[in-house]
């Protein structure tokens, strides 16, 4: 029976990642050379991290590569939003290129729903409560390091902002 039930739940997954990158634009056409244009692109990183959030992760997803590759773009060059990678907070994830990724779509949702909140602490906060259920959502849990298991225990235990910043 809960192998029906995985079986399952994977096949939506797999659906519904399907179904939604079939909302993304065509990223490749989305030019990202004057500030005005990224002004006008954050309705498609909406969708790309909405996408990103939406599909598991999977290094040979060709779509949610370049999903991935075009929000860094995005993030790298966007005059409206600015995206402090501090070694405190990015050490969590520097085992794994995909859950640094997901990291950084997490401060992008979070900056991109709370354009007024710029203070550092409040970001990380806000990015990691939106990454870390995610996350945890994940069947493949094997490149953690011990750190990210100790950051997403404390984030399930309500201790999250004193296990970053005491």
């Amino acid at each position: 029976m809960g192998t029906i039930k995985i079986t399952l739940l994977y096949l939506l997954l797999l659906l519904s990642g399907t179904a939604f990158s079939q909302d993304l634009p065509v990223l490749k056409q989305i030019k990202l050379n004057k500030n005005s244009q990224y002004k006008a692109a954050e309705p498609s990183v909406g969708k790309v991290v909405d996408y990103l959030f939406a599909t598991p992760i999977n290094k040979k997803n060709k779509t949610r590569n370049e999903a991935g590759q075009f929000l860094l773009r995005w993030m790298n060059g966007t005059p409206d939003f600015t995206f402090f990678l501090e070694e405190k907070e990015t050490d969590f994830f520097n085992t794994n290129s995909e859950l640094m990724l997901m990291y950084m779509a997490a401060l992008t949702k979070f900056a991109l729903e709370n354009p007024n909140i710029k203070d550092q602490k409040a970001m990380v906060l806000g990015a990691m409560s939106i990454v870390l259920p995610y996350l945890n959502s994940q069947d493949d849990k094997k490149t953690w390091s011990a750190e990210l298991w100790q950051l997403n225990d404390a984030h399930q235990k309500g201790k999250l902002e004193k296990f970053l910043y005491q």
